[in-house]
């Protein structure tokens, strides 16, 4: 094993020398000698002595001369003679000292502890002042002053008066300095505490009487105007009571006289005791807006004047005083201004919707619309329904026992937690008063029951003479009443809610749960009226009438109408020269009629609307054929009385009307799609149901009314062509075999399109969505006196009628957001149109075989193009839900509880797809490009 070689690194490793390391600071060497601080303070008071060095206390500058006194009686000239032997001619050779006791100005008193504020007030200055020399500048004036001096001008400060240090500026709303310019201030310093210390003590009795002087300046800015409302009367009057009980507290606090005159006035118990009325007029003042040591008053934000955004003010800073655990006197002072300014806009919900002792005009709606930030949205949304409710019920039956029930109390807040679990168990009344009755205080006078809360002040002038001998009106029972009240009010407030309800949301919840319960029972009371109307005002006959007419549902009116509107015959004269009754023609027969052989046939429309060669045709024979028709399309027994009394009714309610020209040319041209839009059929609701059949509902029944006599006519156009190609003489396409096969096939996948459509809206769209509505509505009829969970109260029941005809109006793509959809079907109806009409003038022979093919090849291609548009619209739509996908793949089982659920708008735009699409022809057709 061998040794490892040693290497003098120092000889083989030639490094640099490492750079100095240098301190920031300077420490001196010390002597070598033992150290002696006893001698070397007295080397050093001794040198001090004589040659007058700045540290002594005497040159501090203290301009007391209670301090200065103090400092000149401590101090001992030093003897001369050893240090020694002046301790031992004193007679203390026994005792040992440290040597911060040979001072001879040292206090005899013990420090009460370690810290240098525990020190003798004379120390702790010239510590300070020692380590902080004030700094003497231009524009501030340091001034000593005794702390008796300084309470003695304090306590008029802290009051909001003016004193010998400070005065009033109502301009500016502060205190300013006396005696000094605008760029000079004074800089108090009391005797014995630094100037930190100083400024922080003052400054707090300067902002409590600038708080104080600037919200009793804002309680006279509201009292001296007209129109500021009774909840901003009430706030105002809330916070004066809150001010002058301030302010009592404040006068009769610390220092009185006699400790001013003994000097027994405690630093630190002053101190606590103003601290603790500057936290509430900190929080007033902030919840005024009047919070901020260089505020002016051209910077002050206004206070809200609105009876809904002052709540929402005083109760948003409530909850943030109570969320972030501030002290309870602050809590229960702010809640008190919210009770007391909640008094007459509670009155005035109250009163909106027949709640409480408070009377109210008929028609008086009370509030408006906007309500404060705290009210449940439940409540918020029962409201404006109420309302209604209210005024509709006033109107139905005036002695319904709901409008007189006069036993329920007022709204008002509680905050006990007795009152708080009498509201949730409900097993006692809320009392009347919350919160304000004066508990401990002396009443001679018992407050009757007949007085109510705001009134009961005035008993004693309903007393009899000399029932109060003895007794002064001026006595402190009658004149401090709303400050005893405030008292009794914070002392009964709670720490903390209880855990039934333990945020003030629940409390409130808690408050206005009366409310919501009188508004939720008021609406459903209206429903049940509604529901229980005797025919013929009954809903569900109306509703069946909107069914049967507007929406074509009865089978006698729509055979009826189509047979006045519509013809599927092949001859253009066939209606004319018919004795059938129920065509126009009929009426029209041996009349003069202009030659329209000349022109293009309208193919579909009955022959008697193109008479007169215009279009629209307004006459009157059309108008007395129409009205006729709904008057037999209702079979009338002569012996049914009741049925002929339900006819009337329908003649008085039903009726055609012609819409004024619109601006396109849709309505001016027979052979579009639109032609018999001109039509419309007009309802007129009874009173009570016009809140339930609104004129917006109406407007959705009559855009379906024009869609269904589009499709009929497209109908009733391609079967006339059916009867037209099978026609002999003449026959159709007799040369050209091609073109005959390619208008069979056009037949055929038109006639299915228009069918499958036609079925579609009448089974699916209306009658799915219509028939469950009804049953249910039914049923609430049935079970009038108790609540229904889809109809609330009428207005509900309005809104799920309109929501009804919406459903309706997307399952036919009649919805404004469905334009592309609604586009493609609407063009698919015009190009079989167009199609009949071709076919049309084809057998009449106004058009030769060899030009009509290119024409039918055209619109052949152009159908199978908008065909496979609308397909694939439709497939998009079904895509995008996975249940209206899963629907078109998997069979579902019906049931009874099935059956009356409705199909809705979009879900029933998967039926359309199968029934147009049933084995993906289309999808199909438009890969190969060819049919």
């Amino acid at each position: 094993m061998t040794t490892p070689a040693l290497f003098d690194f120092d000889e083989q490793i030639s490094l640099p020398p490492l750079p100095p390391i240098d301190a920031r600071f300077f420490v001196p060497r010390f002597v070598e000698k033992p150290q002696d601080p006893i001698m070397d303070t007295v080397k050093l008071n001794a040198f001090n002595s004589s040659t007058g060095s700045h540290f002594r206390l005497d040159h501090i500058p203290l301009k007391s001369p209670h301090i200065y006194n103090r400092v000149t009686a401590l101090e001992t000239p030093l003897s001369k003679e050893s240090l020694w032997q002046t301790l031992d001619a004193r007679g203390h050779s026994s005792q040992i000292y440290s040597w911060d006791v040979l001072r001879p100005n040292a206090p005899t008193t013990a420090s009460s502890g370690g810290f240098l504020s525990d020190q003798d007030g004379i120390v702790f200055a010239a510590a300070h002042h020692r380590a902080l020399p004030i700094l003497q500048d231009t524009e501030s004036v340091v001034q000593y002053v005794s702390l008796r001096d300084l309470l003695k001008n304090m306590k008029l400060t802290v009051l909001g008066f003016s004193s010998l240090l400070h005065e009033w500026n109502p301009v500016q709303e502060r205190f300013s300095d006396i005696g000094l310019g605008r760029e000079i201030r004074r800089r108090l310093i009391i005797e014995g505490q630094d100037e930190v210390i100083s400024s922080d003590f003052i400054s707090r009795f300067i902002q409590i009487g600038t708080s104080l002087r600037r919200l009793e300046t804002l309680v006279e800015q509201l009292r001296s105007r007209s129109n500021i409302g009774p909840t901003m009367h009430a706030f105002s009057h809330a916070l004066s009571t809150c001010l002058i009980q301030i302010r009592r507290s404040l006068a009769s606090g610390p220092p009185s006289e006699n400790q001013l005159s003994k000097n027994q006035s405690t630093f630190n118990y002053i101190f606590i005791y103003y601290d603790h009325h500057l936290g509430i007029l900190s929080a007033l003042s902030s919840l005024c807006k009047r919070e901020g040591e260089g505020l002016e008053p051209k910077d002050y934000e206004p206070i809200p004047s609105s009876p809904q955004t002052l709540l929402s003010h005083i109760y948003a800073h409530l909850h943030d005083h109570i969320e972030h655990q501030s002290p309870k006197h602050v809590n229960a002072t702010i809640a008190f201004i919210l009770t007391h300014a909640s008094t007459e806009y509670f009155k005035e919900v109250s009163c909106s919707i027949g709640f409480g002792h408070s009377e109210c005009l008929l028609g008086d709606s009370g509030s408006s619309q906007v309500y404060p930030d705290f009210f449940p949205s439940e409540l918020i949304n029962a409201l404006p329904i109420a309302q209604k409710s209210l005024n509709l019920l006033r109107i139905a039956q005036p002695n319904h026992p709901i409008l007189k029930n006069s036993s329920l109390s007022d709204i008002q807040w509680f905050w006990t937690p007795e009152e708080l679990l009498a509201a949730v168990s409900s097993n006692e009344e809320r009392s009347k008063d919350v919160g304000m009755h004066i508990k401990g205080a002396e009443r001679s006078v018992p407050l009757a029951e007949t007085y109510l809360p705001g009134l009961a002040e005035f008993r004693i002038f309903d007393l009899e003479p000399g029932e109060l001998n003895g007794q002064s009106c001026f006595a402190k029972t009658y004149t401090s009443a709303p400050i005893l009240a405030l008292e009794n009010f914070i002392e009964r407030f709670p720490s903390s809610f209880p855990s039934i309800a333990p945020t003030l949301t629940h409390v409130t919840s808690l408050v206005l749960k009366p409310l919501l319960h009188h508004a939720t029972m008021l609406s459903t009371t209206l429903l049940s009226l509604f529901l229980a109307l005797p025919p013929p005002l009954d809903i569900h006959s109306h509703l069946h009438l909107l069914r049967s007419y507007l929406l074509l549902m009865s089978p006698s009116f729509r055979r009826r109408l189509s047979a006045a509107l519509f013809s599927d015959s092949g001859d253009f004269d066939a209606d004319v020269q018919s004795p059938n009754a129920l065509s126009l023609g009929s009426l029209r027969h041996g009349t003069q009629r202009t030659d329209l052989r000349r022109k293009t046939w309208a193919v579909g429309l009955a022959p008697g609307l193109l008479d007169r060669a215009t279009w629209p045709p307004m006459d009157t024979d059309l108008s007395f054929f129409l009205r006729t028709v709904i008057l037999d399309s209702f079979e009338v027994d002569a012996h049914d009385e009741a049925r002929r009394s339900r006819a009337e009714e329908i003649e008085n309610r039903l009726g055609f009307a012609i819409r004024p020209h619109p601006s396109s040319n849709a309505w001016s041209n027979p052979l579009h799609v639109e032609a018999l839009d001109f039509l419309c059929m007009e309802y007129k609701p009874p009173q009570p149901l016009n809140v339930i059949i609104t004129q917006d509902i109406l407007s959705k029944y009559q855009r379906v009314f024009s869609f269904l006599l589009r499709i009929l006519r497209v109908q009733y156009a391609i079967h006339a062509v059916f009867r037209m190609s099978t026609s002999h003489d003449p026959y159709v396409f007799e040369t050209f075999v091609s073109a005959r096969k390619m208008l069979l096939h056009f037949r055929f996948i038109a006639e299915s399109f228009v069918s499958n459509l036609v079925e579609y809206v009448y089974d699916t769209a209306i009658s799915g969505n219509l028939d469950p509505f009804l049953a249910n509505l039914k049923e609430a009829e049935a079970n009038a006196a108790t609540t229904h969970a889809e109809f609330p109260d009428i207005f509900s029941l309005a809104e799920a009628h309109s929501n009804l005809m919406d459903a309706v109006l997307t399952a036919c793509l009649l919805r404004g957001g469905q334009k592309i959809a609604g586009g493609a079907l609407r063009d698919a109806l015009e190009l079989v149109l167009d199609f009949a009409v071709l076919v049309g003038d084809l057998y009449r022979g106004r058009i030769e075989e060899y030009q009509a093919t290119s024409v039918l090849e055209h619109l052949y291609i152009q159908f199978r193009e908008k065909m496979t548009n609308l397909i694939e619209v439709l497939s998009g739509i079904v895509d995008k839900d996975v249940s209206l996908r899963a629907s078109l793949d998997v069979p579902h089982p019906t049931s009874l509880k099935d059956t009356q659920k409705a199909v809705g708008g979009i879900e029933a735009l998967s039926h359309l797809l199968i029934r147009l699409d049933l084995g993906e022809f289309w999808l199909r057709a438009s890969k190969r490009h060819d049919l």
